[in-house]
């Protein structure tokens, strides 16, 4: 029997790994969190970091997997191309998952290979109260080296820049942040496998964000209702990104807004979407082909060619339900609500935790997932379920 080890297990790698399981193999999994919600899924679990480069490879040597796998989760990208490439496993090379995840060098790579992206500048943690803005406002600032996000600032004029950077800046690692020109337009992520070097485009993800200041994701839905012709603009963009960055066999997950000037990067992850997008959304929207599935083989170092995939004529949403601030008293649940082509319907709190309103992907009570004959349907589904459901909160 094949072994293979995720890196990460957090809520949205459950169905990655049911699928694993369901293709006959033996699956190991990495987190620091005793109560991540996929360990339960795995058949032999094991708690440490993800970023944790040394404890990974002992790890590793132990399981002795014949393929590591990040899944959804962008933390460990560079852990696993570490590793991978120390123990001779099919991956990503260290380079180009560091350019997929240092945003900083990703931009480089981006301008390196002429692939549209927004103006941008960096800001050396050191030198914050000295920068001097070259872009015209307003302006985004996020840490170079976060995910999910966290960190990311709105700023409208010069009043507001340095505390902003700050703020950003407190969010990253490093504390180095890139603040980039603000690009109006809607917003998608493409779905993408990598075979061979050669990109193959999977769908196109409509995204709702919060809007400024924290524009935090809040739902999303496939197939993109953006006209032929855009879709195709995004699909060439998405693609160029993928090969600027250096993928050769690896999932990829592009996100990118639509402006007057044409599809523009917001940036790329070496690995597949989270938030149901390559799992319950896809595999709903999508005929021929299991994303989750393909990375896998490709963690495998199996040799992949996509044969023929098309959109099934269904609808895919997921709507996510924003934290408040307060104490959580109770949930109430109405027994009676529709779950009529609900796919999912997920509560992750904790009764007398206190929360905090929501302004990155940390900020949720939970989500619903659903289907319908066009994208609104989709949507109205999953907040027909999100309002048959209250959270008691003491503020």
């Amino acid at each position: 029997m094949k072994k293979i080890l995720f890196l990460g297990a957090p809520v949205f790698q459950i169905p990655i790994i049911e699928d694993a399981k369901k293709m006959g193999l033996y699956v190991g999994v990495v987190d620091i969190d005793s109560d991540a919600p996929a360990k339960p899924y795995a058949d032999k679990v094991y708690e440490a970091s993800i970023i944790d480069y040394e404890q990974i490879l002992e790890i590793a040597k132990d399981f002795k997997p014949d393929g590591i796998i990040c899944g959804a989760c962008d933390t460990s990208v560079v852990t696993c191309a570490k590793v991978c490439e120390t123990l001779g496993l099919p991956g990503n090379s260290v380079e180009s998952a560091i350019k997929s995840t240092d945003k900083l060098e990703m931009l480089k790579a981006f301008e390196k290979n002429a692939v549209p992206h927004p103006k941008f500048q960096f800001v050396d943690k050191t030198a914050i109260k000295d920068f001097e803005l070259e872009i015209p406002y307003p302006v985004i600032a996020k840490p170079v080296d976060s995910a999910g996000g966290r960190g990311i600032n709105f700023i409208e004029n010069e009043k507001e820049l340095v505390d902003k950077i700050c703020d950003s800046s407190k969010e990253g690692k490093n504390g180095n942040v890139l603040v980039e020109e603000y690009m109006e337009g809607p917003e998608v992520s493409v779905e993408v496998i990598v075979c061979d070097g050669v990109p193959h485009v999977l769908q196109i993800t409509d995204k709702i964000t919060s809007g400024e200041p924290y524009f935090y994701e809040i739902g999303h839905s496939q197939p993109s209702d953006l006209a032929d012709d855009i879709k195709s603009q995004i699909t060439k963009t998405a693609e160029a990104a993928c090969m600027a960055v250096g993928l050769v066999n690896s999932p990829a997950h592009v996100e990118i807004k639509v402006t007057d000037e044409g599809p523009k990067l917001v940036e790329l992850g070496a690995r597949m979407g989270g938030d149901c997008i390559t799992t319950y959304l896809i595999n709903a929207s999508i005929l021929g082909v299991s994303m989750s599935e393909e990375a896998i083989r490709i963690s495998l170092g199996e040799k992949r060619s996509l044969g023929e995939y098309r959109e099934s004529g269904i609808y895919s949403a997921v709507k996510f339900i924003p934290s408040c601030t307060g104490t959580l008293k109770k949930v109430i649940v109405d027994q009676n609500m529709d779950k009529e082509n609900v796919l999912d319907i997920h509560i992750s709190v904790t009764q007398g935790t206190n929360y905090s309103d929501a302004r990155d992907d940390t900020g949720r009570f939970g989500y619903v997932v659903a289907k319908g004959s066009s994208r609104q349907e989709a949507l109205e589904r999953c907040q027909n379920i999100i309002d048959a459901i209250k959270f008691v909160v003491d503020k």
